[in-house]
């Protein structure tokens, strides 16, 4: 579909779905003002293969549609059924430690999200994986719990989660500082304080001496 497309809304062009080519091409040369000569001139063509492509008797490669399309500022996008554009898949995607993007019909883990197979059974010979993802049966058994995820997981994404998991970490730890019993106050004689732990007779008994300690003295 053409972004920006002037013209009739009803009788055939409203109700064809097809992309007709030949018509698209008229629309941009009357909304650009050019003359086939012109259009061909801007290609790089000759007149008689714009009058060829007007006539359905030329076939027209994506790229030089989008060409085409582009003089009359219009563009090329994908749309689905409810009329919604559709964007193409993220350019920075999760990889394989061998560059190689993931399947694009199956579901991608984060590299957090160690399948359980591989948490009992671990690959010590190879190096840590950037990402799972999961054969059709795993896949459709989640989907029907979770619903499809949008898209893959982006470096950015990969990003975040380390950013989320060190601030868990973070409040776990002041949590815990938080629990830890304070330590009782010292109440230790001045000869405690000057001997390797607490004399014997010392209540307060918080540096207890070792045994090696009694052999030294």
């Amino acid at each position: 579909m053409a972004s920006g497309m002037l013209g009739p809304t009803t009788g055939e062009a409203a109700v064809d779905d097809d992309l007709d080519v030949a018509r698209l091409v008229m629309r941009v040369r009357r909304m650009a003002d050019l003359s086939q000569r012109d259009l061909a001139a801007r290609l790089g063509t000759s007149p008689s293969t714009v009058a060829r492509i007007e006539t359905g008797g030329c076939a027209v490669s994506v790229s030089l549609l989008r060409r085409i399309l582009g003089l009359a500022g219009l563009r090329l996008v994908a749309v689905a059924p409810d009329g919604q554009p559709v964007a193409p898949v993220a350019g920075d995607t999760l990889r394989d430690n061998g560059g190689r993007r993931f399947p694009s019909h199956l579901d991608v883990d984060l590299p957090s999200e160690v399948p359980k197979l591989r948490q009992l059974m671990p690959r010590r010979d190879r190096p840590p994986a950037k990402g799972w993802y999961r054969q059709r049966p795993l896949r459709d058994e989640r989907r029907e719990q979770d619903g499809v995820p949008p898209d893959h997981p982006t470096f950015d994404d990969l990003r975040e989660a380390a950013q989320r998991e060190r601030a868990h970490l973070r409040r776990v730890r002041a949590l815990l500082a938080r629990a830890a019993p304070t330590p009782p106050e010292c109440t230790c004689e001045i000869d405690c304080l000057m001997s390797p732990g607490c004399l014997p007779a010392c209540a307060c008994q918080c540096e207890p001496r070792r045994p090696r300690d009694h052999q030294r003295e």
